[in-house]
């Protein structure tokens, strides 16, 4: 009698790269994706803050903030990013990937294992941010983004448009409904 072995099939890892200006509002969507897909959450700010221990305030392109810090930062990522899914974790990622090569790198690492990909870009108005910034600087409480205005401005005229395939959400929407947004654009890509 012949028997039948049965595999049982591997869940795709999944990759959720939220990309945009600093002040958007990134980091608190991570948070909630990660723990609604049970995802692994980096920051680029995070990652800076570990691998630059004496990490303060810099002015843009000084400092952590330099264009070579800045490359050591998501290089460590895309390490990161390997390590987690070859041993099929996913992950959601967020930072201002400013540059196109930088959010492609994120696509290719994620094809070499199959996961599904979702490029969100996050928009915001921009008073919106300046204000945010302005309240950052007058609470007491610590957080892991250095970013102000001027950083905010330099990555202004730095940032990249993309040409990848990706979500667009506006961040002053409530964020169950962008949830919902990026849950039906992952499903839609389960179907492809």
């Amino acid at each position: 009698m012949k028997t039948i072995s049965y595999k049982r099939k591997k869940r795709r890892s999944l990759v959720i790269l939220l990309a945009g200006l600093p002040g958007t509002g990134k980091s608190t969507l991570a948070r909630k994706l990660a723990r609604r897909y049970r995802l692994e959450h980096i920051s680029t700010d995070s990652v800076r803050k570990r691998i630059f221990s004496d990490v303060r305030r810099n002015t843009f392109g000084r400092g952590s903030y330099s264009e070579r810090q800045r490359m050591i930062v998501y290089d460590t990522i895309y390490y990161v990013i390997y390590t987690l899914l070859k041993h099929n974790i996913g992950v959601v990622l967020d930072g201002t990937f400013y540059r196109e090569r930088l959010r492609s790198k994120v696509k290719r690492i994620a094809e070499r294992f199959d996961a599904k990909f979702l490029l969100v870009m996050a928009t915001c108005p921009e008073s919106l941010i300046r204000k945010r910034f302005e309240e950052r600087d007058t609470r007491k409480r610590r957080t892991l983004s250095d970013a102000d205005t001027k950083i905010f401005e330099r990555f202004k005229q730095l940032f990249e448009p993309t040409k990848l395939p990706h979500l667009e959400v506006e961040m002053t929407s409530d964020y169950q409904k962008i949830i919902e947004r990026i849950s039906n654009a992952l499903s839609e890509r389960n179907t492809e």
